[in-house]
């Protein structure tokens, strides 16, 4: 296999420069047109057997295919486990034509009808360009082989399983997931800061004296309190002068609770429902459903400070789904990739999974989240919206809230934010909750036009 300095300085490959913060995602959508794909790789595993395969960023893998050419029933497995990662004394690299321990390496025949192909060299800052001919030249032993569709014609084509997956009950879905699988324990710090939540008699310094036992959360929650999006003009030493005079207590605990119920779950940084995204989706949705919040009736008696924590957790059920089951989230995030116009929820219905990950993706996002929190015994108010937020006619119990966090999903929607892609702001939803639709126009604009003071919240969650 050909050595990657040596893949670099070749005549036969252009480097193309791109930002290092960006996802592959990110650079396909900028790189990517009928002439030029860009290629990811994907590991699969059968038996002690590890091998790689190379595909189109668009297409996804048909695993009957695959384990026919293989011989084996394979599974996807993380880069970290396949040997991808080669770690040396001063860095680690990604080295997608030259993995450790690998047996066999299949190359999608798609990409031949492509003049030229980009992939990943190694270095975050640079991307390289060749064509499929010259490809198999830097690859021993790669072999031109069919075994990937487009990912809409996996989504729309459900077989055997997945048909008889969907129509099982939700209930009885979680109780097959509740027998096999233990849900991550809520962090003790979330505990603690719900004890408090629910303390009528505790005070500022009861709540800055649990917060400054982790260092880290305190820092972040300072600076949280100096973003030029709250405009305070005075100084502010201490988490104490976060929470009095700027923050407030509840608005303290709600962060607090997201940060560190959020850091229990890990995911896949990339693509659309990935980490970074998903903090996105999840930061800009809490603060939109916090400023629209103001502008309810009075009646409604909606809290602000709730509001930002069901915004903040109403799509956590994404982060469930990567944690117990990754195969199934790298399905669902790379169908939603490539069908970003389509109802993520009509995804998860038809998506194929594996065994008890069928059922998990097909039981959808909204219904895992809810299962979460209710475990985890976070306020109704939050597990409502987790399991409605998708539901625009929903009339129960804590409406105010669950309507709310869904036009704030329909509004962020019009600017390609999240995984509700929409062309026009619901008005109906509008007349609904009792705010004008040019407030939330405003609003928004508003928000993404201050976008770099709300980045560094993202960047702290998604740390």
């Amino acid at each position: 296999m050909m050595q990657t300095d040596k893949l670099l300085q070749s005549k036969a490959v252009k480097l193309i420069k791109v930002d290092p913060n960006n996802s592959l995602e990110q650079n396909a959508k900028n790189l990517s047109n009928k002439t030029t794909c860009v290629l990811r790789h994907v590991f699969l595993k059968a038996n002690e057997k590890a091998f790689l395969t190379i595909l189109p960023l668009n297409e996804l893998i048909d695993f009957k295919k695959i384990n026919a050419i293989s011989g084996h029933h394979t599974n996807i497995i993380s880069h970290h486990e396949s040997g991808y990662y080669h770690t040396t004394k001063t860095n680690t690299q990604k080295l997608p034509l030259k993995p450790i321990n690998t047996d066999k390496i299949f190359i999608a025949i798609t990409i031949k009808s492509y003049e030229f192909i980009i992939f990943e060299s190694g270095n975050p800052s640079i991307l390289i360009k060749t064509t499929p001919k010259e490809l198999i030249t830097f690859i021993e032993h790669g072999q031109y082989l069919s075994f990937t569709k487009e990912a809409s014609t996996i989504e729309l084509t459900p077989g055997p399983l997945d048909t008889q997956s969907k129509f099982t009950p939700n209930n009885e879905k979680r109780l097959q997931l509740e027998r096999l699988y233990k849900l991550p324990a809520m962090p003790q710090m979330a505990n603690e800061l719900i004890v408090l939540k629910n303390n009528d008699k505790a005070h500022v310094n009861d709540l800055a004296a649990l917060i400054q036992k982790d260092p880290s959360l305190s820092a972040q929650i300072i600076r949280h309190s100096k973003s030029a999006f709250f405009n305070y003009q005075g100084e502010i030493n201490s988490v104490n002068d976060a929470i009095s005079r700027v923050l407030g207590f509840n608005s303290v605990i709600n962060i607090a609770l997201g940060l560190s119920l959020g850091k229990k779950l890990r995911n896949p940084p990339d693509g659309p429902l990935g980490l970074n995204e998903y903090w996105k989706h999840a930061v800009f949705s809490a603060t939109l459903a916090q400023v629209l919040s103001k502008y309810l009736p009075k009646e409604t008696k909606t809290k602000p400070d709730l509001a930002y924590l069901c915004g903040l957790l109403h799509n956590i059920g994404f982060l469930l789904l990567g944690h117990l089951f990754q195969p199934e989230f790298f399905l669902l995030n790379r169908l939603y990739a490539a069908n970003l116009t389509r109802s993520i929820v009509w995804i998860e219905k038809h998506a194929l999974g594996m065994g008890v990950g069928q059922n998990a993706i097909n039981m959808g996002h909204a219904e895992l989240g809810a299962w979460l929190l209710e475990k985890w015994k976070l306020p109704n108010e939050a597990i409502t919206v987790a399991r409605e937020h998708h539901s625009f006619d929903y009339s129960g119990k804590h409406t105010n809230y669950s309507l709310l966090i869904t036009l704030v999903n329909n509004a962020f929607g019009l600017h390609g934010i999240g995984d509700h892609r929409e062309e026009t702001l619901n008005e109906i939803l509008c007349s609904k909750l009792g705010i004008k639709p040019s407030v939330v126009h405003h609003e928004v604009k508003a928000l993404i036009q201050a976008s770099s003071e709300i980045e560094m919240t993202i960047r702290q969650f998604a740390a």
